[in-house]
């Protein structure tokens, strides 16, 4: 599969989530939040976003606390923590300021990007220290789950009132499926079995991306063919994410 990056429209929605952010009237307003399924490619994309910005990127873990939270931000800015809360604390922010300040002057965009946030976002201890540290230095955080935080954050009306529009990721559409098909596929496809790929993989990039590289391994051994549904029936495209069952290629009619 080739090593490229497809701007889906799931890409592009979270882009225009920043902006707005960005363009916020209030500046206390510096929670975004991404929600979306498993295998919509949120990660992917929020990671390739940090990576081209050189923001701050974590996954949050399932037993974390505002303490643990602390010290993995720190040691992802390349800080030493300290031993207690409150002094963790006084270095994140000193760290963070500095970040913010370097972007500022370079023109880019520094935010902190937490990633599996539906483990903590029920916590009040946690989501109060992100709130803090987002509303004394005015930095973006951008919380990316998997559809329980917007309902969790209903709980805590301070930081709730403070999140931009959420972005929420859906299915791609059968355009999104085709540029994907052709930016990493190493082997043409057919257009009919693009079209069969995007009805059995419902969408879900995972899923796409498995399909193409079953249509790869096969085209790899038809080469200098154009793979379509008639040559591949009966092969194995992908497997079914809740059965687990193998889906097999078809001709429709």
């Amino acid at each position: 599969m080739k090593p490229c990056f497809v701007n889906t429209e799931n890409y592009k929605r979270f882009l225009a989530g920043l902006l707005t952010m960005r363009d916020r009237g209030a500046a206390e307003a510096c929670i975004l939040v991404v929600d979306g399924e498993p295998g919509l490619g949120k990660t992917t994309i929020v990671s390739r976003w940090v990576t081209q910005n050189d923001c701050v990127y974590m996954r949050a873990k399932e037993q974390w606390t505002a303490g643990w939270v602390l010290r993995d931000l720190l040691e992802t800015l390349r800080e030493t923590p300290e031993y207690s809360y409150e002094k963790m604390f006084k270095q994140a922010l000193r760290a963070l300021s500095a970040r913010s300040r370097t972007a500022h002057n370079e023109g880019s965009t520094f935010a902190v990007v937490v990633d599996e946030a539906d483990h903590f976002c029920s916590r009040r201890e946690i989501m109060e220290t992100l709130r803090d540290l987002s509303d004394m230095l005015e930095i973006p955080f951008v919380l990316v789950g998997m559809g329980r935080i917007q309902k969790n954050l209903t709980r805590f009306k301070q930081i709730a009132s403070r999140c931009s529009p959420p972005v929420e990721f859906v299915p791609c559409p059968l355009t999104d499926v085709t540029a994907l098909v052709n930016g990493l596929s190493e082997v043409p496809v057919a257009d009919d079995l693009i079209k069969f790929l995007h009805k059995v993989s419902g969408g879900y990039t995972r899923e796409i991306k498995e399909g193409i590289a079953a249509i790869e391994r096969f085209g790899k051994r038809h080469s200098g063919h154009q793979i379509s549904c008639a040559m591949m029936e009966g092969q194995i495209l992908l497997n079914d994410r809740k059965t687990g069952r193998p889906i097999t290629v078809r001709v429709e009619i």
